[in-house]
């Protein structure tokens, strides 16, 4: 049964009408091909540059974003005689505080509940050092056991080179990256058998040779004959060497109180403040000397160039697309006066001209996106990128590109709408028997 013979005259007659519509649209863009490569050209260049900017500014922000969590914490608690430990270094620590240095000294684990009082601080974990061992079956250089509280660590587990799926449970560790052995491998150690479930990302530190265990099994394996040696104290389940804490933004109430000669830094503030919740020789406080304020902005001026480059882009492409689709408009006066003679309405002409930029626009846009994830698929293994940028540089995901890629394409379909409209408005003004006349010569 042919449904054409079941529409009305009425139907038949605008099913014709879109057909013939699109018949136009298709049949104008086929019979200028160069004038409409060089439109996709262009529509593809400004979806380029408007994906590359922002592709950019994600990946650098993300990297530093990165930085920023792999910086450690701002203060460590640690025993009194730790101190000693970091010989002319004084009492605040140059390095970023990720893993505290091996000591025997140690405090309980009750510790940080008075250091979860202090107002301004916002996480608090504990570490614990049980043995350095020299096992050539297992690595060619001694490595360092530690044990850390994987429910409330920030300092270590940023430093993996992937998420760990689950938290860290019984019988798992967390590898430096210079310790043997992939992910999914065992590793023997007196007489028990560990998973590592994750490898860090080099750091140059001790924490390359260091196997970092959850607090349960760390105290088990401590408790193992030949872990710790002879001469050093024995670990007691409850015990730690530090609290790495970190504290939130600095408060308006501190900034505005004071006198700016003689007011601390907030973070040397808070160390004051902890150090007085303990006796001078039981614990202290250890901060470090550099800011991280620094690395925030490390990107500022990336993104305000992108930005820049991009507007200059998107501004100078609507006077050219709106030129473009002029030339179309008159190019085509002849069948825009025969379609308005056909008895086809102002709005469906003007539609038809804005119809024809949005698919070159699409199409453009399309193209341009798809080369630049091409471009940074192919730049980003190579190590090309963080060099030109001068930051270091971490792909969006999938997700993130994915959003960056269609908000570029709908900006081009809207350079392309609007650039369009006057040309539109002109077409649909046309007297038919001018453009007929006109179109002819």
């Amino acid at each position: 049964m042919d449904p054409w013979n079941h529409c009305t005259e009425g139907d038949q007659i605008r099913m014709k009408q879109k057909m013939n519509y699109l018949t136009y649209i298709i049949a104008g863009i086929r019979k200028k091909p160069g004038r409409n490569l060089a439109t996709i050209f262009c529509f593809a260049f400004i979806a380029a540059s408007i994906f590359s900017g922002q592709f950019l500014m994600a990946g650098a922000a993300r990297s530093v974003d990165q930085g920023l969590w792999r910086t450690g914490a701002d203060i460590a608690v640690v025993p009194t005689r730790y101190l000693i430990h970091l010989g002319a270094a004084g009492p605040d620590n140059t390095m970023a505080i990720v893993r505290i240095e091996p000591t025997p000294y140690r405090v309980p684990l009750t510790t940080m509940d008075t250091i979860r009082t202090v107002e301004g601080i916002t996480a608090a974990s504990p570490q614990l050092y049980v043995s350095t061992l020299d096992l050539p079956e297992i690595a060619p250089m001694p490595f360092d056991i530690y044990g850390i509280d994987p429910e409330t660590d920030f300092a270590i587990q940023p430093w993996l080179q992937a998420p760990l799926k689950d938290p860290l449970g019984p019988g798992e560790v967390i590898a430096g990256n210079s310790i043997p052995g992939k992910v999914a491998s065992t590793i023997p150690i007196a007489g028990h058998e560990y998973t590592i479930v994750g490898k860090l990302d080099p750091t140059q530190s001790g924490i390359d040779h260091t196997l970092f265990f959850r607090m349960e099994d760390a105290y088990a394996l401590a408790s193992t004959n030949g872990v710790i040696p002879p001469d050093s104290p024995r670990i007691n389940p409850g015990e730690i060497n530090a609290v790495l804490v970190r504290i939130g933004p600095e408060p308006v109430w501190f900034r505005t109180s004071g006198t700016l000669d003689f007011k601390p830094s907030y973070p040397g503030f808070i160390k004051d403040v902890i150090r007085k919740q303990f006796e001078p020789t039981y614990a202290t406080a250890i901060g470090r000397h550099y800011a991280i304020t620094p690395m925030s902005e490390e990107i500022t001026a990336i993104p305000d160039f992108l930005s820049i480059i991009s507007g200059i882009v998107v501004v100078a492409a609507f006077p050219l697309i709106a030129l473009i689709a002029a030339m179309v408009a008159h190019e085509r006066q002849h069948e825009i006066g025969l379609l308005r003679a056909l008895g086809a309405k102002r709005r469906i002409v003007a539609m038809l001209v804005i119809s024809e930029a949005s698919f070159l626009a699409l199409i453009g846009g399309i193209l341009g996106v798809t080369a630049s994830v091409l471009v940074f698929a192919l730049m980003n293994p190579s190590g090309i990128l963080a060099p030109a940028l001068q930051v270091s540089f971490r792909m969006p995901g999938w997700s993130e590109a994915g959003v960056i890629a269609a908000l570029a394409v709908l900006i081009v379909l809207a350079i392309g709408s609007i650039a369009s409209l006057y040309p539109a408005y002109q077409s649909s003004r046309m007297n038919p028997y001018e453009a007929i006349q006109r179109g002819g010569n």
